[in-house]
């Protein structure tokens, strides 16, 4: 059976480098026989910016979020996919708000078991991280990378990241850059290694 990935787009920007980054990441994949997904969380609709903490998620068997919007819908595909890329640039040391309303609803994919334990369809699968920051500081997506990797370990999914820290090129002229791209293609080549591809 074919692996499917999925990639969260963060960025507002339609054509910015995150984009053009994961772009390469996909092809690469593709050529592993891997097919790609993709979620815009910028242009999903919403009622609510974010969860609304009404926990009607943990009252059911079924797993997934009760409001009835895009963010909603696009959490519920979340467990369809083998791996699910967050795919961001780099805003005050977190996600995007967009790719952070999408993330705070994933609530409604997890339950808490007796003992505190954790139960969720996510649970084995990579979840992954491609992020660029444009600023100067080496450290500027070490945040980024934690915000992302701490839930992965908690629930049992393997990590991995790439990260371009130094991503100051004009918009979308990332992945002109031949180091650029043979990086997000070796970090595509990894991901579907990872899924046995």
């Amino acid at each position: 059976m074919t692996k499917k990935v999925v990639f969260i787009h963060g960025s507002p920007r339609k054509n910015g480098n995150t984009r053009a980054l994961a772009g390469v990441a996909m092809r690469a994949l593709a050529d592993m026989g891997v097919e790609s997904g993709e979620i815009d969380a910028p242009r999903l609709d919403f009622k609510y910016p974010g969860c609304i903490a009404c926990y009607k998620c943990k009252g059911v068997e079924a797993y997934g979020c009760h409001v009835d919007d895009g963010l909603a819908r696009a959490v519920g595909t979340l467990p369809d996919y083998d791996a699910i890329v967050l795919a961001t640039p780099v805003y005050w040391h977190g996600p995007t708000a967009q790719a952070k309303m999408l993330i705070d609803r994933m609530f409604g994919l997890l339950k808490f078991g007796e003992n505190h334990e954790f139960h969720t369809p996510l649970a084995g699968k990579p979840m992954a991280l491609l992020a660029t920051g444009g600023g100067v500081l080496e450290d500027n997506l070490d945040m980024l990378e934690k915000f992302w990797s701490i839930p992965a370990s908690r629930v049992g999914s393997p990590f991995l990241s790439c990260l371009f820290p130094h991503c100051q090129y004009p918009p979308g002229e990332a992945a002109t850059d031949p180091a650029a791209a043979a990086k997000a293609a070796a970090y595509g080549r990894s991901l579907a290694e990872m899924l046995g591809a």
